[in-house]
């Protein structure tokens, strides 16, 4: 009598390797479909900023996005630009910021309108955000960060 003992283990394998196989599957269409979307988990959250930061801002469902910067610096700044990076979109912000003392916020700035096409209610995202910006020497500088939350 013979026994067949590759037969077994092969058969052991190929069940255990189409089982494995399913599970990534799944797995890679639920990601295709946004329900491992990091902004679901982390929620509204800016990390990052140095110097010149962002205390406030917000996405809107028409694809603008607002901010609010704050002077951490210690001395007056010179904000000379700031851009915005959704996905593969990128916006400058509309107009000059304009000088910001220390511990001072800024006016309310914006991204020119629908500059990140039309955006789901609740739709999570995140946003690259680069300000640059001279100190009170002239000394030139830039910061970069990253906004995470969802559209309002």
């Amino acid at each position: 009598m013979v026994i067949k003992k590759g037969q077994a283990a092969l058969d052991f394998l190929m069940t255990y390797g189409w089982a494995i196989a399913l599970v990534v599957i799944v797995a890679a269409a639920l990601f295709a479909l946004g329900v491992f979307d990091v902004s679901n988990f982390v929620g509204t959250k800016a990390a990052g900023f140095s110097g010149v930061a962002v205390k406030g801002w917000n996405l809107n469902t028409a694809g603008t996005m607002t901010l609010k910067l704050s002077n951490q610096v210690g001395q007056t700044v010179n904000i000379t630009g700031v851009s915005v990076t959704i996905g593969t979109t990128t916006s400058t912000v509309n107009g000059t910021v304009g000088t910001i003392a220390t511990g001072v916020d800024s006016a309310t700035l914006s991204t020119p309108a629908a500059a990140f096409g039309a955006q789901a209610s609740g739709a999570g995202y995140t946003a690259k955000v680069t300000i640059n910006y001279t100190d009170s020497s002239g000394f030139a500088s830039s910061t970069t960060g990253t906004l995470t939350g969802k559209a309002a």
